[in-house]
């Protein structure tokens, strides 16, 4: 008897999302129309319609999938080290490349608040519940370090996290994550070392 490998093959959903993932990601929310991801899902407009009433309601399938499979990859990320400033560098170092395999085109949670976040107000809950788990995720490792202020070093890491991936749209270059790992490692030394 062969033994034969099984690959589970994608649904017509599946391929829409992963197709309008890939064309938001490189271009932007707005930009993509619903044509352009029919066309490039090779699928029928009812197939489309059929799983996708509206372009809000992709849109928000798309962050949806995004943030759940962020969230498991950094935290099979993070699981891996016991100690809590290599947690945060895990953290850290992969979502900087996460961004940079975009080619520094910003990370796609903050691009949709700024290209629809207003014009579809249901993706708001996917944009808050993604931060809401960032902020959370790097509190708690924070805390596990026993920092005097876990939630003010939260808010500055995330901060510089975020102007590191504008000002590498702007620049339109990746990210040299070594180097402003040194720095953001410097800024927890003298928080550990005035405790």
């Amino acid at each position: 008897m062969n033994a034969e490998i099984k690959f589970k093959k994608q649904s017509k959903r599946e391929i829409i999302l992963s197709t309008a993932t890939q064309l938001f990601i490189q271009e932007s929310y707005i930009a993509v129309g619903i044509d352009r991801i029919i066309t490039e899902s090779k699928v029928a407009k009812m197939t489309f319609y059929k799983n996708f009433p509206s372009k809000e309601n992709l849109v928000f399938a798309c962050l949806q999938e995004l943030k759940l499979e962020m969230k498991i990859a950094v935290e099979e990320q993070i699981s891996s080290k016991s100690v809590p400033l290599e947690k945060l560098e895990q953290l850290y170092m992969w979502y900087i490349n996460w961004v940079n395999q975009n080619g520094a085109r910003g990370c796609p949670f903050h691009k949709a608040r700024m290209d629809v976040g207003s014009l579809y107000p249901s993706i708001q809950i996917v944009l808050d519940e993604y931060r809401n788990w960032l902020f959370d995720t790097t509190a708690s490792i924070f805390k596990e370090m026993q920092i005097r202020d876990p939630m003010t070093l939260t808010h500055l890491f995330l901060s510089l996290l975020d102007g590191l991936i504008n000002g590498s749209v702007c620049e339109e270059a990746p990210i040299e994550p070594e180097k402003t790992w040194n720095y953001i490692n410097t800024l927890i030394e003298l928080e550990t070392s005035s405790m």
